[in-house]
């Protein structure tokens, strides 16, 4: 099976990445898609914004950058 990767990125803040991030993976998930977003925002909007902040104890990215887990 051929995999896709998508990037949203800009160095400006305020332009939208976030919403255009959560946007379009709901509409690939309504397509049939599988979606992994990874949040590497330090103010972890995508995070917030999707909920997933509630699993606290969980590692996060820069445990992984960190070479912590």
């Amino acid at each position: 099976m051929e995999r896709k990767v998508i990037t949203i990125t800009n160095e400006k803040g305020g332009v939208g990445k976030t919403t255009t991030t959560i946007e379009m993976s709901a509409a690939l998930i309504k397509k049939g898609y599988r979606v992994l977003a990874i949040d590497m925002d330090p103010q972890c909007n995508l995070s917030f914004a999707t909920r997933a902040d509630k699993y606290t104890n969980m590692p996060d990215v820069a445990n992984f950058i960190l070479g912590e887990t």
